[in-house]
């Protein structure tokens, strides 16, 4: 008998998380919010190795639209700098928060909307990693006095050239029917100490 509550129990816990997870869909449909896809991991080692060669001296670094917040968790153990995991969707933030928890991660999720976020903190950021849609990422120009340098997952900012275009040579991401090679570009709007 234990058995049978313990397995309803778990369908439950299953059911509810589905649940919630088609919430977020549709909630992203409806706002035009870009989709939830998890960074890949040829993608995550490039950013930190960018990290690791070219931004070591970096104090805080920021992951908009973290999602769970795997790369940010994975980039706060190969860095000294405050890093912090930016996330709109509620329960993608506590799932995040409770990951950052249990594995005793320094990153930081933070529940907000990124952009109302970089338009009130007074710190400049050293490293912006943003793996958001071809129109999410262009809400960022407005925000490029605030941010030394921009890395993108698979997603170019439309007008502006990046300094560095590192093309990872396998895999890609599909959005609106459209492959994205795998790339990381990279804009420098403030050079590094």
């Amino acid at each position: 008998m234990f058995f049978l509550y313990f397995f309803v129990f778990l369908l439950f816990l299953i059911d509810l998380f589905l649940g919630i997870k088609l919430f977020e869909y549709l909630y992203c449909v409806i706002k035009k919010q870009p989709p939830f896809v998890p960074s890949a991991d040829c993608l995550q080692d490039a950013v930190i190795s960018q990290i690791s060669d070219c931004y070591r001296n970096a104090k805080i670094i920021c992951e908009c639209g973290s999602g769970f917040g795997g790369l940010a968790r994975n980039i706060s153990k190969h860095t000294e700098a405050k890093v912090l995991a930016l996330e709109i969707m509620p329960f993608s933030a506590l799932v995040s928060k409770t990951l950052d928890f249990l594995h005793g991660s320094k990153s930081k999720t933070i529940w907000c909307d990124a952009y109302k976020y970089l338009e009130h903190i007074d710190n400049d950021i050293d490293v912006m990693i943003t793996y958001l849609s071809p129109a999410y990422m262009t809400r960022l120009k407005k925000y490029r006095h605030k941010i030394k340098v921009i890395i993108s997952l698979d997603f170019r900012i439309s007008g502006i050239k990046p300094s560095k275009i590192i093309t990872l040579g396998k895999g890609y991401t599909i959005y609106n029917i459209k492959k994205y090679p795998h790339r990381l570009y990279i804009y420098e709007f403030c050079k590094q100490d």
